[in-house]
């Protein structure tokens, strides 16, 4: 044989071989539990005419399934119900120890429906009767299927799982707020999202967007939202006003977009704070604030408001509100007695912020009247606020003392609305003079 002949013929030995190694690894690998050699022979003889390529191995016994269990890879188990010294249930149950995944059917001669079906319930793939074995390789391949499915599904929750989690890694780094929402329900809110309304993610995520949406913009997200958006048009940007948890008004430049979450259509806000530079226009800043005391006046009042009370309906915590009311200057001149007011005005405004937690907020409401919304306070800690703030005022009165009037009203004891809760607190209005003031406190 010359030197080309030798070649060719190793060539053509070698492709042999890889065709073989080819079609063993293509075959099917069968663990058939199954004391009995004749029906061992019958089920490899019923796979044999249906054509389907494979190797099966006979475990006789349960301890020699388990040692074939351990130190094999099988693609498929097939086991008889009964079994010398055993059950296939046993059988099954050391295969759920093992943590192996392998699809397991079980064969009988006779099986009861409802052993049937508390067998599928356990978790095996599936059963035939021996009667009727045409019908296993079917249930195989079936059974493979299934497994391939669940594979696959699995794969994929666990590749979504890593990308929600680079999703948080990125969104928990921006400057920005991030939230998605599916329908009004929130489904995920990052860090800056927190900080910007006062929410925690677990208070967001059980928060209506309605409830966080200030009601001028409600229309504005129905009109640009998440449902007008076109495939062409994959976002839009727009102002919008937010509530916070602690009842203040922010602005945000928000931009719009869909996305996805477990599969499903979502939309995506990511929204930068700019109520600093809005405050800065004077035609927003005279739209919510009283030019002469920097408060928020009387329309903010009650928007908030309205909001805090569907906070309190859905939370059950009460909120308070203190009605501080200065009494009018005793002044001759009606321009010193202008004068005079306005810079008593300024200073209760002063006072009453600086007594304030950080969560009240102060309102002017009338030409000498104030509202201190003070959320999740009864009545008791509104009496204790009033007597910080008739103190505090009795030490700043160098000059001509201010008498104030005060009044304290709560949700939802008081009434259902602003209206209701205000002629409340008037009708408690009692003079303020810090701790000798025990008729307020008895009014409330």
């Amino acid at each position: 044989m010359t030197n080309d002949e030798a070649i060719v013929a190793r060539d053509k030995q070698d492709r042999q071989e890889s065709k073989a190694q080819a079609a063993a690894e293509s075959q099917l690998r069968l663990l058939i539990v199954e004391d009995s050699r004749p029906d061992f022979e019958l089920c490899v003889a019923t796979l044999e005419r249906s054509q389907l390529s494979f190797r099966a191995v006979q475990a006789a016994t349960l301890r020699e399934f388990e040692e074939l269990l351990g130190s094999s890879k099988y693609d498929a188990i097939i086991s008889d119900y009964k079994l010398a010294g055993g059950t296939g249930l046993e059988a099954f149950d050391a295969l759920r120890r093992s943590r192996k995944e392998t699809p397991f059917i079980v064969v009988s001669s006779a099986l009861g429906e409802e052993t049937a079906v508390a067998c599928i319930k356990r978790g095996m793939a599936d059963f035939v009767l021996k009667t009727r074995l045409t019908a296993l390789p079917g249930a195989i391949l079936k059974a493979l299927a299934d497994q391939r499915m669940r594979q696959e599904r699995a794969a994929s929750e666990l590749a979504l799982r890593e990308s929600e989690r680079r999703f948080r890694v990125l969104a928990d780094s921006i400057a920005s707020a991030v939230l998605v929402y599916q329908g009004t329900r929130c489904r995920y809110a990052n860090m800056p999202a927190q900080i910007l309304t006062g929410y925690s993610e677990a208070e967001l995520l059980a928060l209506s967007s309605w409830d966080l949406l200030h009601p001028d913009s409600r229309s504005l997200m129905i009109e640009h939202g998440f449902s007008h958006l076109q495939p062409d048009k994959t976002k839009s940007r727009f102002e919008i006003k937010v509530v916070t948890k602690h009842g203040e008004i922010r602005s945000w430049d928000a931009t719009v977009g869909l996305t996805e979450l477990d599969g499903q259509p979502a939309g995506i806000i990511t929204a930068i704070d700019i109520t600093e530079k809005t405050l800065k226009d004077p035609a927003r800043e005279s739209a919510v604030r009283d030019p002469l005391t920097g408060l928020f006046n009387t329309a903010q009042l009650q928007n908030v408001v309205r909001t805090e009370i569907k906070r309190s309906e859905r939370s059950g915590r009460s909120f308070a509100m203190l009605l501080v009311r200065l009494r009018e200057s005793n002044e001759q001149s009606e321009h010193l007695r202008s004068l005079a007011e306005s810079r008593a005005l300024c200073k209760v405004a002063n006072v009453a912020g600086a007594v304030c937690r950080s969560g009240d907020i102060v309102f002017r409401d009338g030409p000498r009247e104030f509202v201190l919304l003070l959320p999740e306070t009864s009545a008791a800690g509104a009496r204790q606020l009033s007597l910080r703030l008739g103190e505090r005022m009795a030490t700043e009165n160098n000059e001509t003392p201010l008498i104030l009037d005060g009044g304290i009203t709560v949700f939802p004891k008081d009434g259902p609305t602003l209206d209701h809760l205000l002629r409340a607190g008037r009708r408690n209005f009692a003079k303020m003079e810090g701790r000798a003031n025990r008729q307020l406190a008895q009014s409330a």
